[in-house]
């Protein structure tokens, strides 16, 4: 460990006299004071009933809550064998910074597991915590993401781009690359802490768990994902509130491509990856898809950004998605291989353009809505083991056509001020 510290000097001498521990339990909170006493109780327990042989901390990286957050993580009972870390993080807000002081902490105790789960969790169980520390502690993987059964309209930058992108590009199937709760070993928890990507726009925000995950592959950890069941936690309809997450998610994923590119040219389809955890049969809750807002915010962003779109992809693209605007014949459709298409354009445009990023990833928005309410269409009537097979398809469709964005990438890296000159 280095002497660099985002730590306080209290929290820094507090490991230092801990010393060791054998697994971390890191809660990032931020005005969690109602919902987080519950995640703290549960957290304690699954730690001692199913790793009774380590020694716990539980650390709480907090954004600077002024509703009794941190007070209530400190007053909540926890068996006396569980030592407790709360602290406010360094850097800007956001879940990386939040995630960055765990695995500080995390590296300077040795860890041997570092589990890291939501402050606002309405379905976590003890379970949680053996299924997220199981894998690596006995049966030493680095990474285990998360896998919920969710309502088929719930995720779906995850179904449209982050789950498909991720196994086309860098090979593994890893159905939720962006779930916010997951585990790491000590070695992974030091290259995550000792990385100079922290002050990073996208990555100190929503683009985390991405960042966590590709690099995760690509660093040669063994990764897993564990069954979960449901997640119980807000919804959010697509076509109203995921407009930061998309901007730092796809940043992230796109700017890893230039950094692992090397990796993913050379990788043809994908894996299984090994799965832990529970068979459920339970139904996750179904929520309300203003279908209409989806489709109306991708005519109106189409029409605003048209010019910058036709700069960013290829010509017989541009044309297909311009044809969508006008009246359908039928059905609103956004085909797949489309979508597919116009996001592969849209990673080249962001690495080799020249073109200003955030307003490249900006423009990809409206497309996002078309596709998601076309996918909404399409699966009206179908359940979610039916609506998980079309997921499935995108993401065939990705791997499929990865041969298209090799050929767009090279073209225009050797000569990429004439992308917008096509």
């Amino acid at each position: 460990m280095t002497d660099k510290t985002v730590l306080h000097p209290q929290v820094l001498s507090r490991v230092e006299r801990l010393g060791e521990a054998d697994i971390i339990v890191g809660i990032p909170s931020f005005r969690n004071a109602n919902t987080i006493a519950h995640v703290v109780r549960i957290a304690a327990l699954g730690t001692v009933q199913y790793f009774p042989e380590l020694k716990p901390v539980l650390v709480n990286s907090d954004g600077g809550s002024r509703d009794r957050t941190r007070e209530t993580v400190l007053e909540t009972p926890v068996p006396p064998q569980v030592e407790k870390i709360v602290t406010p993080y360094r850097g800007p807000a956001g879940k990386g910074s939040a995630f960055q002081t765990i695995f500080e902490i995390a590296d300077r105790l040795h860890a041997k597991v570092c589990i890291v789960i939501d402050s606002d969790l309405r379905s976590i169980t003890p379970e949680w915590i053996r299924f997220l520390g199981d894998p690596i502690y006995r049966y030493n993987y680095g990474f285990v993401a998360p896998h919920y059964l969710r309502y088929k309209y719930d995720g779906t930058i995850t179904n449209s781009i982050a789950y498909p992108i991720t196994r086309a590009l860098y090979g593994q199937r890893v159905r939720q690359p962006i779930g916010g709760d997951f585990g790491v070993c000590w070695a992974l928890a030091k290259v995550f802490s000792q990385q100079n990507i922290w002050e990073d726009e996208n990555v100190h925000k929503f683009g985390i768990d991405i960042w966590m995950t590709t690099m995760a592959i690509n660093e040669g950890f063994r990764v897993c994902q564990s069954a979960m069941g449901v997640k119980l936690h807000d919804p959010k309809d697509p076509g109203a509130d995921l407009g930061p997450m998309f901007r730092e998610v796809v940043s992230t994923i796109f700017e890893l491509m230039r950094r692992y590119e090397a990796k993913w040219k050379v990788v043809y389809g994908s894996r299984s990856t090994d799965t832990y955890g529970m068979t459920w049969e339970v139904e996750p809750e179904q929520f309300a898809v203003d279908l209409h807002r989806l489709i109306d915010n991708f005519k109106t962003g189409f029409a605003a950004r048209r010019e910058l779109l036709r700069q960013i992809l290829a010509d017989d693209t541009f044309g297909e998605i311009e044809a969508l605007m006008l009246p359908p014949k039928d059905v609103f459709s956004f085909p797949r291989d489309l979508w597919v298409r116009a996001v592969y354009d849209f990673a080249v445009a962001y690495n080799w353009s020249g073109l200003n990023r955030r307003e490249v990833v900006d423009a990809l928005m409206p497309l996002y809505f078309g596709r998601v309410g076309s996918f909404v269409i399409e699966t009206e009537v179908m359940n979610n083991l039916q609506a998980e097979e079309e997921v499935e398809e995108t993401a065939e469709e990705y791997e499929r056509l990865k041969s298209y964005l090799i050929e767009r990438w090279e073209m225009k890296k050797s000569v990429p001020a004439l992308l917008g000159n096509k």
